[in-house]
């Protein structure tokens, strides 16, 4: 199966150079809200549109500027609220965006809204049963690919290696690369780390591979927390910091 996959990385690789990216949509929906705000620079709607647009061009910066400039204008607003706290979650703290989903909660937000990143924000403190829960709601919603990656790996690090495989395995089966990045953090959370560093070698440039391998091998000293961050986020803690939490 990973010899498999080598073959799909050069096909994949060899039609990127034929075809041409498509424009992110997002590009045009940032355009046309600043367009919006050079007429009302205090219009609700256009701030939040843009900030939305910047977190979907993964410009954080942006975003927060964004929605801290529609905060100061409705400082209640569900979809501002919202937006701080996906632009929090981005900034690595989750415990900010925990706080700002439950202030949306209150605000009028809809129940499920950003499940998907409601439930990475509890895999980051280490809360795996909520986040799971939030997932299977984003799920029944869209199947996004992105999401069973994520619950796959909460079970992993609730300790639920068969659940963890189970959930993986179709995507596994549809040849999803990101799975099998996926499948190997799955592996070195349960201590199986010559087996998720033979994958890392099978589908990553060598010196990539390299340098990812003590990473792996070291994921089990990581406290619950830590790992999600390094397998949903790639942030690793400092040598002093491993297997210690956050008092928070």
């Amino acid at each position: 199966a990973l010899a498999a996959i080598g073959g799909t990385v050069a096909v994949d690789a060899a039609a990127q150079e034929v075809v041409q990216a498509l424009p992110n949509p997002a590009s045009q929906q940032l355009t046309e809200a600043l367009q919006r705000l050079s007429r009302n620079p205090e219009s609700l709607p256009a701030l939040v549109d843009a900030g939305r647009a910047s977190l979907e061009l993964n410009d954080i910066d942006a975003a927060a500027g964004f929605f801290g400039r529609a905060r100061a204008v409705s400082p209640t607003d569900s979809r501002v609220l919202s937006g701080l706290a996906v632009v929090s979650l981005r900034q690595a703290d989750p415990l900010a965006a925990i706080d700002l989903f439950e202030q949306a909660d209150l605000a009028g937000a809809p129940a499920d809204g950003q499940a998907a990143d409601r439930g990475l924000a509890f895999d980051l403190i280490g809360d795996n049963a909520n986040a799971q829960r939030m997932y299977a709601i984003a799920l029944a919603q869209n199947d996004s690919p992105e999401t069973v990656r994520r619950l796959a790996l909460s079970y992993a690090i609730a300790g639920d290696l068969e659940a963890s495989e189970a959930t993986l395995l179709p995507l596994l089966q549809r040849r999803d690369l990101s799975a099998y990045r996926t499948r190997a953090f799955v592996l070195a959370i349960h201590g199986k780390a010559d087996e998720a560093v033979s994958i890392a070698e099978t589908l990553l440039p060598a010196t990539l591979a390299r340098r990812m391998a003590p990473y792996l091998r070291y994921m089990p000293r990581l406290t619950r927390a830590q790992q999600a961050a390094a397998a949903n986020l790639g942030s690793f803690p400092e040598a002093s910091q491993i297997g210690r939490d956050d008092p928070r």
